[in-house]
Order: structure tokens, then C-alpha cells, then sequence
């Protein structure tokens, strides 16, 4: 991390990376390096330096120093300042949950693995060309929607833990876990929800039909490939069509989940009021769930950064009311989240609190040290706390495995 230091606090130890003032006659050799000797500190002193960038990274930290704002930094509190607005015109809260992360992650486990499963039989069964039988997935949502009632950040955890060999399962539970979650933060009728939470559940069952040279092409599809992708959500929409037995609501989630209301999204190029209500939810969870994940050819985004593109991305193709439903429910801070906190320790976001900044953190990581640590509890909401969240940080960067620490 790069931060700014008083030359009076400059130790040997510490990687000086800038000078931070202009005006100062240095070489490129006397800008950056290792501070090895107390010569150096006063040689840099009588050049009339008073401060100076270091990479704690590269050498050693101290407490005076000052971290530097990123871009990401700038995005986050960008979003903060998003969500508090937008929470200002509402007087709901995070509900209650009736049961622990604890008790309701074991449930959430069963429940998670099962749909896998579900899924995996129904691509199975169309590539064989049979029809899917509605009422194992019209269990699974029901199974979905009471787990999120009990405890949300459950199954929201379980969302983060990925494999990149099993992305298009893995993305249609999500996509369904996702609907469930924004659709109990909207208080939606629970039959409606119930059919939107199934058709997420089959959304992208149409790619059974792409060829596997482009569906799991490891780079980017040329126009010609795209076009037969793009194919995939009319495939979806026939293939619930054929089975009988699946509601509209649910037709319309697998068949307009890539229309946009700018009328630039397909299969149909549907526009403002013709994408349905259903659609327009499905299309924020179906976005985030894709950028945040990592695919062969690209990292996925930090879930914090995923939620200021959707932001950015608001009006000219999604819903600006479903994607600060979405925020809202979610946090800006989402569960299964790393996080740098003002100690200078790296958590995991495990649950959602009823003040958006606070949630509760399992910590694991010693940035300054770089090393993990003994997993402890960190509820930042309570009165007596003072350590708040940094920024979000990517787990790659810092080696660290979600699955290792949420499973």
C-alpha cells in the first residue's frame, strides 16, 4: 500500500517509492529505493524534502504514515455516498433474521448443493431432448425463499465460492439465490417472487444448445460467435415453453434476462415498458453474478466495484429502482466480501447488520504483516467499536482462497 510520510518519521527499513512535494532536486535513483543507512534520511532532509510516498509493500510501515487514496478507494466511497442517498428516501432496515449464520450456513449447504445437482439433471435431459419436469424446481425456490427468510448471508455466502469449471450451474443457482434476496428486500408477493426465483433457476438452460467451441471459448467471441450466443436466452424462453407446467413470470426471467431498456439488449430488442417487471429484476442479479465471478479469460470484479459499474450503468440499460433495491438488500459491503480494516487486519464480510457501514466481519489476514491470522468475530456494529472498514481488496491479491474461510 502507498502512503504518505513525514521525512522526520522516515526509518531505515522503509521503500520511499515518491517524493511528494514538486520543486525538489532529486535523480530518479534518489526518488525511489530502500531507505538503508540515517545518511540517506539526512541527505534527503538538506534537499529540502518534507515528505515522501512509501510502498509498504516493499518495506516497513509505520503508524504516522498516511495510506493514499486509490481508485478503487474513490469508487467505494463514490458508492457509499450512492447508497447513503438513496437510503435517505426509505425508512426500512435490514429484517430480523430468525435464525444465525451459523445455524442457517448448514441448511443453506444441503440446500445449495441440491440445486447444483438439479440443474446439472436438466442440462442433461435437454441435450437429450426431453422436457424438464417443473416441479423439482418449483421445490428448489420455495427452498431458496424460506432460507433467505431465516437468514439471507447464508446462502449469500455460499454464492462467493466458486469454480471456474462449473460457471454455468454455479451462475444459475446464484441468479436464483440473487432473485430471492432482492425480491424479500421488495416485499414481493410470494407466489409472484416464487415464479421469478424458478425461472432464475433455468435462465441460461438455452446453453446446452451453443456449441462448446464458443460457449467455453477462453477469450473474446468474435461478432459472428456472439450472435450464435446471443441465442442462448431464446433457447431458454422455447425450452420453458416446450416443458409446460412453468408460469409466464418465469418464461419471461429465462427469455428477457439480457433485454435492456434502451432497447440495445437481446433476443428481442425489447424497450422501456415492453421488458417486464421480471426481467428488469433479472437482469440486475444475472449482471452482478457475472461480473464477480472469475472465468477463465478475466478475473471477476470486487463485489463493491461490481455495484458502482451497475450504478454507472443505471437508465439507458437497467432499472435505476431495482438496482437500489439491490444495494440495499445487499449492502455495500456484500457478504463473502474482503475487506481492509483501519487496524491494518483483512476480513471476510459474513453478515449484513442494520447499519450499512457495519456488518460483521470474520478477520483472518494481518495486512502489515502479510500473513493470516486466528480467525476471530468482528461485529462492527457494535457501541464500544471502533475499527471500521478501509476499502474492499480483491482476494487474489493477498493469495487468499474464500472457499478456505467460508466453507
Amino acid at each position: 500500500m502507498l502512503k504518505k510520510i513525514s521525512v522526520q518519521d522516515l526509518k531505515i527499513g522503509m521503500y520511499v517509492t515518491n517524493i511528494a512535494q514538486k520543486g525538489v532536486a532529486l535523480s530518479n535513483e534518489q526518488r525511489e529505493g530502500r531507505i538503508k543507512d540515517e545518511t540517506t534520511i539526512k541527505a534527503l532532509q538538506q534537499k529540502g524534502v518534507k515528505e515522501l510516498i512509501i510502498d509498504t509493500e516493499q518495506g516497513d510501515d509505520s503508524e504516522d504514515a498516511v495510506a493514499l487514496e486509490t481508485p478503487e478507494d474513490t469508487e467505494t466511497r463514490q458508492l457509499e455516498d450512492e447508497v447513503h442517498s438513496i437510503s435517505q428516501h426509505t425508512t426500512e432496515s435490514v429484517e430480523t433474521q430468525s435464525a444465525s449464520f451459523e445455524q442457517e450456513f448448514q441448511r443453506a449447504g444441503k440446500i445449495h448443493n441440491e440445486a447444483l445437482g438439479l440443474v446439472s439433471n436438466a442440462l442433461d435431459a435437454v441435450q437429450n431432448g426431453q422436457a424438464i419436469d417443473t416441479k423439482p424446481f418449483e421445490e428448489m425456490a420455495s427452498s431458496f425463499m424460506d432460507s433467505v427468510v431465516r437468514n439471507q448471508n447464508a446462502l449469500a455466502c455460499l454464492s462467493r465460492i466458486r469454480d471456474k469449471d462449473s460457471y454455468l450451474m454455479e451462475h444459475s443457482v446464484n441468479v436464483a439465490v440473487l432473485m430471492s434476496i432482492l425480491g424479500k428486500y421488495l416485499k414481493l408477493d410470494n407466489q409472484y417472487l416464487h415464479q421469478c426465483v424458478t425461472g432464475a433457476l433455468l435462465h441460461d438452460i438455452g446453453k446446452v444448445m451453443i456449441p462448446d467451441t464458443i460457449l467455453h471459448k477462453p477469450g473474446k467471441l468474435t461478432d459472428e460467435e456472439f450472435t450464435i450466443m446471443k441465442r442462448h436466452a431464446l433457447y431458454s424462453q422455447k425450452i420453458l415453453e416446450k416443458s409446460h407446467g412453468f408460469p409466464q413470470a418465469s418464461i419471461n426471467v429465462a427469455g428477457q434476462h439480457h433485454e435492456r431498456l434502451d432497447g440495445k439488449g437481446y433476443p428481442a430488442g425489447l424497450k422501456g415498458d415492453e421488458v417486464t417487471q421480471e426481467a428488469r429484476m433479472a437482469s440486475v442479479v444475472d449482471i452482478y453474478d457475472a461480473i464477480t465471478a472469475d472465468r477463465v479469460y478475466h478475473d471477476g470484479m470486487t463485489p463493491s466495484t461490481a455495484l458502482k459499474r451497475m450504478l454507472e450503468w443505471c437508465g439507458p440499460h437497467l432499472d435505476v429502482k431495482y438496482v437500489h433495491a439491490f444495494i440495499k438488500a445487499m449492502g455495500v459491503y456484500p457478504v463473502g466480501s474482503l475487506v481492509e480494516l483501519s487496524n491494518g487486519q483483512a476480513g471476510i464480510v459474513i453478515e449484513e447488520t442494520e447499519e450499512t457501514m457495519k456488518p460483521v466481519i470474520r478477520v483472518i489476514y494481518n495486512i502489515n504483516a502479510k500473513h493470516f491470522i486466528e480467525v476471530t468475530r468482528l461485529d462492527l456494529s457494535t457501541t464500544n467499536n471502533e475499527i471500521t472498514i478501509v476499502r474492499s481488496l480483491d482476494p487474489v491479491d493477498y493469495g487468499i482462497k474464500l472457499k478456505d474461510f467460508l466453507v
